[in-house]
């Protein structure tokens, strides 16, 4: 600290923990953000408007003035640390400076100067908890806060530490609460169909492997939650070659689920797991859980980026074995996305590992939609795949205060599909004691249950053959029934809210013909080659180059100009360019590029999508130039992001091959992901085992099945007059998917519109008109 500097004494209000701080420390942190990190992105509109362009200095002198300190840092930093010590993530969250409001993630910048540190800490007791989180603890509630201390363990990280004195939604996740004695709940919420050491089973296709039951920070609603599985001893290397051996001998599992607790805590468990799992010959994927890149960054970036550098190395020596590396994480709440979760997920995907977010629903906190929209933005322009919203939150015993209605996620996925890019809507999923389900198609609700109120009985896609080869008698247990069509329906503990989303039973279905009309599969290959252009323009746009079908998305030919570029430049809801050619957007590289680094000045776009059906039946063309280039375009970062993304379409699996697979993991390795859009034909690709072999093929090849159009893409709307998609097919089909697949498998199940995107049953409701299906479009109405 330099003699002369100015040094400020902090006490914080709560804790009365007294530091001190310097004036230039201060001065130096927040030139560096303002520099670097004050976009509309991430500070929001107004503040990146007030600070405006120019470097650090510029920014700082205009946020001076703004706030009454011109030409007087240390009023303002006096002011603002004041502030500082005085906020704890309650109503007073938010920081002022004369009627300014301080972006979040400059205070945290700034509280990591006022709060250093990495670590994380187990919290033992109420005085402890009060004196980390400023936080004063009312005397009647004392004892009760500190019972809870003792059954469900408290464990903070420094990050999540600061984070919380800025945010209410992240101290809701992560601070312990009174109400978490509340009996209601269950203990466990799946019947261990097989679980043998670390290994557990509930999916043919992958097992979980559980290498650590400790995480550095204690979500509050886990399902985990409960302290005898927190304690649980962890298992040796020993117990780790013993699950691998198991995988080595089950050749039908794929994927592994590596997890815990946080398994990057268990070092040697997680380097066994990896070297011994990357041998097996039918292995295809590994997926490392952890929430560290959320709430504890630091993991990757200690010990000289140990982690960082080891995942990029694994990747590598997976891929030369034709097998992937795959982060999974947590993100709930904007508030929780910090730079370094951004460049941590920029880095890993930019290195060909991709990253994908699952997002618990939560009363109070993500339960509206804006913050969703706001979150799954962010991430998205690092990288991100957006995999899944869990509604409920799981039903544990101390959960309760979390625990919002079905019907308010199924709102929620109507919100998402009127304001989301659809590349970033994930699956709304429930996650009941036999497996998963995707709403109205692999599952719904059938009806209340008679015996308690708290339950409710969801139609599931598994039968009891499903888990004969790794568990028995799962149909005889007290949480399932088998239903008239022959699958299973599980009771699970939730509120439906809307009574209307009961479904009731469904019959079993016949097969329906099985016309073959492969011999037309030829003509469809020209007519998607001849026109790529396929979108209709929801509003009126004054060019035939570019099109609106949606308030996110435009498309945009590559012969756009000027007029093109201003309508994208003059609206701010549009996050996403599909930039397209009557041949190929390939064919056209060198047009969209110039588009592209046009697109890239505009902040509010974060992604470009190249159609390229080519791509599937022109493979040849993606060059290694070709390749370079797409990667230059590429950008994934945090403060400028603008990702790039390659659109193509299969119509039936035995167009994919091996050619398609190799050029996927080369874009993979440059962070470029290639997504497949698919239309349901009837006699050529509309039968379960079609679409579920389609779509464990793209995923064994890293390609990701983004839309199976059930209706209205235009390859569709002639044939279909003659050649109707079965609708109970679709369910099947989903159904299909879901039981025999990866969850990483399965596409969002569309219906295209001259007015949107819908999702068959989850954002749609289809009637009979003269003679024919109509769709009630619920996200959109005539104000939007």
């Amino acid at each position: 600290m330099d003699s002369g500097d100015t040094v400020f004494q902090i006490e914080f209000s709560n804790s009365r923990q007294q530091t001190e701080i310097s004036l230039s420390s201060l001065h130096h942190k927040t030139l560096e953000f303002l520099e670097h990190y004050a976009k509309p992105h991430l500070t929001g509109k107004n503040f990146a408007e007030l600070v405006g362009e120019g470097s650090g200095e510029v920014r700082l002198a205009r946020l001076l003035a703004a706030t009454g300190f011109q030409n007087d840092a240390g009023g303002f930093f006096a002011e603002l640390t004041r502030k500082l010590s005085r906020i704890n993530g309650g109503e007073n969250a938010s920081v002022e400076v004369n009627s300014v409001e301080i972006p979040s993630l400059l205070c945290t910048a700034l509280l990591e100067l006022m709060m250093p540190g990495d670590k994380f800490i187990s919290i033992k007791d109420v005085a402890q908890f009060e004196n980390l989180t400023n936080v004063t603890v009312p005397g009647s509630e004392r004892d009760m806060l500190q019972e809870v201390i003792d059954t469900y363990p408290v464990r903070l990280s420094m990050h999540a530490l600061r984070q919380m004195r800025v945010s209410r939604a992240v101290g809701y996740q992560y601070a312990p609460f009174v109400q978490e004695l509340d009996p209601v709940g269950q203990v466990n919420t799946w019947i261990g169909q097989f679980h043998e050491g670390l290994l557990e089973q509930m999916y043919k296709n992958r097992v979980i492997f559980l290498l650590n039951m400790s995480c550095p920070v204690y979500c509050r609603f886990c399902f985990r939650k409960h302290k005898d599985l927190r304690n649980q001893p962890n298992p040796t290397p020993e117990d780790v070659l013993r699950a691998v051996e198991y995988v080595r001998n089950t050749p039908t599992i794929k994927e592994i689920v590596i997890t815990g607790g946080d398994p990057f805590l268990a070092k040697k468990n997680m380097m066994t797991a990896i070297d011994g799992l990357k041998e097996i010959p039918h292995v295809q994927t590994l997926r490392l859980a952890t929430r560290c890149v959320s709430y504890y960054p630091h993991l990757f970036y200690d010990k000289d980026r140990f982690w960082l550098e080891y995942l990029k190395m694994k990747s590598i020596e997976l891929g030369m074995k034709g097998k992937r590396i795959e982060l999974a994480t947590h993100f709930i709440h904007p508030d929780e996305v910090s730079i370094q979760a951004l460049d941590i997920i920029g880095e890993l995907v930019s290195n060909g590992i991709p990253v994908y977010v699952q997002t618990p629903f939560l009363k109070e906190c993500n339960d509206r939609g804006p913050e969703l929209v706001r979150l799954f933005s962010l991430l998205r322009g690092a990288g991100a795949e957006l995999h899944y919203i869990y509604i409920p939150c799981s039903p544990i015993q101390g959960n309760s205060v979390y625990w919002a209605p079905i019907s308010s996620g199924l709102n929620v996925a109507a919100h998402l599909r009127a304001h989301l890019s659809d590349r970033v809507i994930p699956r709304i999923c429930t996650a009941t004691p036999i497996g998963k389900i995707d709403w109205f198609s692999s599952g719904w609700a059938v009806e209340q249950d008679e015996s308690d109120e708290h339950f409710i009985w969801i139609r599931t896609p598994y039968t009891p053959g499903f888990f004969k080869d790794f568990a028995d008698n799962v149909d005889a247990q007290s949480v399932v029934r088998q239903n008239p069509e022959g699958t299973l329906d599980a009771r699970f503990m939730a509120e439906i809210g809307d009574k209307s989303c009961f479904l009731g039973k469904r019959s079993k279905v016949s097969a329906g013909d099985q016309e073959n009309h492969m011999d037309s599969l030829a003509r469809f290959r020209e007519e998607a080659l001849q026109n790529q252009k396929i979108a209709c323009s929801a509003v009126p746009v004054g060019s035939l180059r570019i099109a609106r079908p949606h308030e996110t998305r435009v498309e945009l030919d590559t012969g756009g100009g000027e007029q093109e570029l201003a309508y994208i430049r003059d609206d701010d809801r549009i996050t996403d360019v599909l930039i397209t050619s009557e041949t190929d957007a390939i064919d056209r590289l060198h047009e969209a590029g110039l588009l592209i680094e046009e697109i890239r000045r505009m902040r509010h776009v974060n992604a470009v999508r190249l159609r390229s059906v080519k791509f599937n039946y022109d493979p040849g063309i993606y060059t290694g130039a070709v390749i370079s280039r797409l990667a230059r375009l590429n950008s994934l970062n945090a403060d400028s992001p603008l990702r790039l993304e390659i659109e193509t379409q299969f119509l039936h699996s035995k167009e994919i091959i091996a050619d398609h697979g190799e050029l996927a993991s080369r874009l993979r390795r440059h962070g470029v992901t290639v997504y497949s859009n698919i239309p349901l034909l009837h006699g050529v690709n509309d039968t379960a085992s079609e679409i579920q072999k389609t779509a464990y093929t793209l995923r064994s090849l890293g390609i990701e099945f983004h839309h199976l159009y059930v209706a209205g893409h235009p390859i569709q709307r002639f044939w279909s007059r003659t050649h109707p998609i079965d609708i109970p097919d679709v369910s099947d089909i989903a159904s299909r998917v879901r039981m025999e697949g990866s969850g990483r498998e399965i596409p969002r199940y569309i219906i295209m519109t001259e007015l949107g995107e819908v999702d068959f049953g989850l954002t749609s409701r289809l009637f009979r008109r003269n003679g024919g299906l109509a769709a009630v479009l619920l996200p959109y109405d005539l104000e939007y």
